[in-house]
């Protein structure tokens, strides 16, 4: 089967989307009965064995004009070249670049409906687009690919798209970085690297307010700390995004006692350090379309409380503790609950090392590759 595989907002494995990309171009490439034609920005072909080299996504003026290119290359463009190649098959792997029709069967992977459930996340353009645009184009797409059952659900309420035509195939899981490992190894070289000393709660997210939930999390490690007399710190680990100062003014204070330290953009590979020094991964995102860090952490040993929401519950039902993540009260009793109790941590990192087993890139590509034979 020769497939099309559009890279074109290919970052390296920088971004949720760009990870996704990079796992899935790993596993195709030793894909048997699979011919993959990888599309870089700008209209180049790559074999399986390459990779990218540009990328529509770009700073300044060029963070509009490359999309803007870009989305009208996957409108028009793409068409010509997917009847050049000979294409059976043209997957593109984000909801952002939605082609238009083609001569051959079109999957799209739609990860979540952020910029429609979360108002004010993205900029104006970007909310014309998935509000004027989106709901029009999505209708000549043959197949979806959503990483969840909420996402799932959000097509089908907001854009009524036919249950039918989509396809849950949960994101799949990098377990040669993310497993569990000698813990104090990891506190040490958190320790060097970071100046973080344990006991330490950890949240993996790029600092952006209010989607993330970090000024309740601040909130609610004030009441943590006014309950338990611990030396326990919290560690935000992430790069800034949009409000990173709303969040950097909240925790000023906890940061000038040590007890709050911002980390700014961690290397991936010392992430799992966090994770498996870390007392507990406290995640209270207010919507996601799946919550990888999640299943991350739970791999690495890590137990883990995360907010009851979209795809969150769906992912840790059973394997972590919830909480509503607009109560603040209830997050920091989710944070009580692991500090004084070890045997709970116990139960939750090791039932959640089974449960992340589960995840693979390679099962996620298996089920992909079903999808985009379905139609045949």
């Amino acid at each position: 089967m020769k497939v099309g595989y559009s890279a074109t907002i290919w970052d390296g494995g920088g971004s949720g989307i760009g990870n996704y990309i990079a796992e899935q171009l790993r596993v195709l490439e030793r894909c048997p009965g699979v011919e993959p034609c990888i599309l870089e920005f700008g209209g180049r072909v790559l074999t399986r064995s390459q990779r990218p080299e540009a990328s529509s996504t770009g700073a300044g003026i060029g963070r509009v004009l490359k999309p803007l290119k870009d989305i009208l290359w996957h409108r028009g463009g793409l068409r010509r070249a997917a009847a050049d190649l000979g294409l059976e098959v043209v997957h593109v792997p984000t909801i952002r670049r939605l082609p238009g029709r083609l001569p051959c069967r079109t999957v799209v992977t739609v990860h979540d409906l952020a910029p429609m459930r979360m108002e004010g996340k993205y900029g104006f353009l970007r909310g014309l687009y998935h509000r004027h645009l989106v709901p029009k184009w999505l209708a000549g797409i043959d197949a979806i690919v959503t990483p969840s059952a909420a996402t799932k659900a959000d097509l089908i309420e907001l854009y009524r798209v036919p249950a039918e035509k989509i396809t849950v195939v949960p994101n799949g899981l990098d377990h040669e970085t993310f497993h569990p490992g000698d813990r104090e190894e990891s506190r040490e070289r958190v320790r060097a690297a970071y100046g973080l000393e344990e006991p330490f709660f950890v949240y993996v997210s790029r600092l952006e307010h209010p989607a993330k939930n970090h000024v309740r999390l601040l909130e609610a490690f004030q009441l943590f700390l006014e309950a338990n007399d611990g030396p326990y710190r919290l560690a935000l680990v992430g790069g800034d995004w949009q409000g990173s100062e709303i969040i950097r003014e909240m925790a000023a204070p906890l940061v000038a006692t040590g007890r709050v330290v911002i980390t700014g953009f961690v290397p991936r590979e010392d992430i799992p350090h966090f994770l498996r020094s870390a007392e507990a991964m406290v995640y209270p995102s207010l919507y996601e379309g799946f919550g990888l860090p999640v299943i991350e952490a739970m791999a690495c040993g890590t137990p883990v409380a995360c907010s009851r929401c979209s795809s969150l519950t769906e992912i840790a039902e059973n394997k972590a503790l919830l909480f509503h993540p607009e109560s603040v009260e209830k997050i920091a009793g989710s944070m009580l609950s692991l500090a004084s109790d070890a045997g709970l941590r116990e139960m939750l990192g090791r039932e959640g090392i089974a449960h992340a087993a589960a995840f693979s890139w390679e099962r996620s590509v298996r089920e992909t590759i079903a999808v985009w034979k379905a139609g045949k």
